[in-house]
């Protein structure tokens, strides 16, 4: 009896300790993740510089050959931080869910994350992270969600597979194409993911 009561023991002590370290380090962000204050002049600054190159790239005059244009982490940052939800109101006419604060990402070779503060229970933020693959096939975009994690805990896909259909069938038909004010369009051939970057493939012609 005395044998059982401390295998017993045990056994809630170590499935507390265990359940202790899985919320521990589902509330820890990756070490990348630290938005940046768009009110610090610095990342204003390197803001408007990315939106500017990228525009500027789009909207050149070019002969009809492929360009490429790389876009890196901390300008795409930036640029999150401060100019995301004004693109989004204005051009977009949606807004930014109130649950979610703070998005950021991070390329690599082998997807790219978004993470952002989500309050899955009110008032109580946590650092949520879709891993997706993106590429482009046959002029049109696809996006994939490839891993899940709540703060550095992985979370097994199986657990949101009626949301990735879902995904999938919202995401059909995304023409790999940007219209330009002048009757141009730049088609994006390839996307490239590297380790802090993203490399666009891209051709500008007539519409």
């Amino acid at each position: 009896m005395k044998r059982l009561f401390l295998s017993l023991v045990t056994a809630i002590a170590v499935i507390a300790i265990a359940t202790g370290i899985l919320a521990w380090i589902s509330l820890q962000p990756p070490a990348w993740y630290a938005p940046p204050d768009f009110s610090d002049p610095e990342v204003a600054k390197l803001a408007d510089r990315a939106e500017y190159r990228l525009n500027e790239e789009f909207h050149k005059i070019r002969p009809e050959e492929v360009w490429r244009i790389r876009i890196g982490e901390d300008a795409m940052n930036a640029w999150l931080s401060g100019r995301l939800e004004g693109w989004l109101t204005h051009d977009q006419e949606i807004t930014l869910p109130p649950e979610i604060h703070d998005p950021q990402v991070h390329p690599t070779d082998g997807g790219i994350w978004t993470y952002a503060e989500v309050e899955i229970t009110q008032g109580s933020p946590r650092p949520l992270g879709i891993k997706w693959w993106i590429w482009v096939d046959e002029g049109n975009v696809h996006v994939e969600p490839i891993g899940v994690r709540l703060g550095n805990l992985p979370l097994p896909m199986a657990l949101f597979e009626s949301q990735i259909a879902e995904f999938r069938e919202e995401l059909t038909d995304v023409k790999a194409v940007i219209p330009l004010l002048d009757d141009r369009i730049v088609e994006v051939h390839h996307i490239a993911l590297e380790n802090g970057a993203v490399v666009l493939t891209c051709r500008t012609t007539l519409n």
